[in-house]
């Protein structure tokens, strides 16, 4: 946030010497300009990067992407939560009798940051943990594939998960704990589920829905 108002005042600083410069110096002020910000999402992608190899195993199976056939449910352990839509489980994703620990990202989901490098902590981040943390340990754990992509960026497996046959990115929703974000066709069965179960939320005014102007399409606004 420093480095954006930074980087702000700077470029007002710019514009007001702009009527004093020729078409040459600002065609070099746009080029440096575009430098600077290209180094800094290249530095917050890195930090992205290190805060889930911190927190999460590396997913390094490739049986994975074709275990227990298409979308067939698969039982699961938990091994720790990471955030209100990540979690660490163990399941035998090769059959060979072995569980293997994986870092999930949970399907069509997302809760506010709990330890993110840049945002911080965000509004209702630690709540969202916490509820995620007390469903998953009520009962018996299933993964269920999407037909897509089953890795995300970080070799995390994309799965919906489910506590005794019910949908935890369903109770999340509703309860107001999260949004529907990353859509990413064909991984999208259950979209009209999980936007139905997002509207009760919204209408009622709950959870990340309760404060004004916080949920957007880019993530969740923490000014």
């Amino acid at each position: 946030m420093k480095r954006f108002t930074y980087m702000i005042a700077v470029m007002m600083s710019s514009l007001l010497v702009l009527s004093a410069c020729t078409e040459q110096d600002v065609t070099d002020l746009l080029e440096v300009t575009d430098d600077v910000l290209t180094a800094i999402e290249k530095e917050q992608s890195q930090e992205e990067s290190n805060k889930v190899a911190e927190e999460e195993p590396v997913n390094e199976s490739t049986n994975i992407l074709k275990s227990k056939g298409t979308i067939d449910p698969i039982p699961a352990t938990l091994v720790r939560p990471v955030d209100g839509d990540t979690a660490v489980f163990a399941f035998d994703a090769d059959d060979d009798g072995k569980e293997e620990e994986f870092s999930a990202r949970f399907l069509l989901i997302d809760t506010p940051e709990t330890r993110h490098p840049k945002l911080g902590k965000q509004p209702l981040g630690d709540e969202a943990k916490e509820r995620t943390a007390q469903l998953l340990k009520q009962g018996e754990i299933t993964l269920e594939f999407d037909v897509g992509q089953r890795l995300d960026k970080y070799s995390r497996i994309l799965v919906y998960v489910y506590v005794d046959g019910k949908s935890v990115q369903e109770t999340l929703l509703e309860e107001g704990m999260a949004r529907v974000a990353y859509v990413y066709p064909p991984n999208t069965r259950y979209l009209d589920e999980f936007e139905a179960k997002q509207k009760i939320a919204k209408n009622k005014g709950i959870g990340v829905w309760s404060i004004g102007n916080y949920v957007t399409d880019r993530g969740f606004n923490s000014d």
